[in-house]
């Protein structure tokens, strides 16, 4: 799958995982992911994301994952697999986990001190455009949520050379208005900017040519910005405001 992996900062103030007993990577990765954004941007019916999980609490731990959705998109599917070991970690089926929101693992693991558990997340298109995004939270045997790290899957459509739309989005970061530029002309192409929960705070139709499209009015933050073309999104990008 030809996929683009980014890390965002999500939250002001991470769980403090170190402090909670638990860190998590990307696979065979050194940097801490813990409270951050993972995003996938993808043409491809099935998407997935793997995670490291890391016991550093001095003890053997039970452990669970609890599945929050951030932000639906209507017609597609999610499930995941969880266990300290990838060979004898449990997969639970879409069937199981999409209706379910929160959905928590039934079958607990153990995670001795110092090893790493592995925790697979996946998201099935059927067909259908657009972003989720998911939350994982590790949980111990009391229900603790000890650590998270957020998905967020955004499923595109090929475009074909003949009907490829140019557009470059520029400053970035953004004060009072952003500048969204169509190098060709196209027909029902709108740019739509989403906070980091996934909701949509504004969109704008382009046109050829430049288009200025105001920002006054939201709060300083970071936001995603799709651009789409007769509903279809083409891409999607990170777009920082700052007054």
């Amino acid at each position: 799958m030809k996929k683009i992996v980014t890390c965002l900062g999500l939250f002001a103030i991470t769980m403090g995982a170190s402090a909670q007993g638990i860190e998590i990577y990307l696979p065979e990765g050194e940097d801490v992911v813990s409270g951050t954004t993972i995003e996938l941007n993808a043409a491809d019916e099935n998407m997935h994301q793997e995670f490291d999980v890391k016991n550093v609490s001095g003890a053997t731990l039970n452990l669970r994952i609890e599945r929050i959705k951030i932000t639906e998109l209507e017609g597609t599917q999610d499930y995941l697999c969880w266990g300290a070991n990838p060979e004898t970690g449990a997969c639970y089926s879409a069937g199981a986990v999409s209706p379910e929101n929160p959905f928590i693992t039934p079958d607990a693991s153990d995670l001795d001190d110092g090893n790493r558990g592995w925790l697979a997340t996946y998201h099935v298109t059927n067909g259908f455009s657009g972003c989720a995004q998911y939350r994982y939270y590790v949980i111990d045997e009391t229900d603790a949520r000890l650590d998270s790290v957020d998905v967020m899957y955004c499923s595109t459509v090929s475009i074909e050379e003949d009907v490829k739309v140019e557009v470059s989005v520029y400053p970035n970061p953004a004060s009072d208005f952003v500048n969204v530029t169509m190098v060709n002309e196209h027909n029902n192409v709108n740019f739509t900017l989403y906070n980091i929960l996934g909701d949509a705070v504004l969109t704008a139709n382009l046109n050829a040519g430049k288009n200025e499209v105001a920002l006054d009015k939201l709060p300083n933050g970071v936001y995603f910005y799709s651009i789409l073309k007769e509903g279809n999104i083409l891409e999607t990008k990170k777009l920082i405001v700052r007054h």
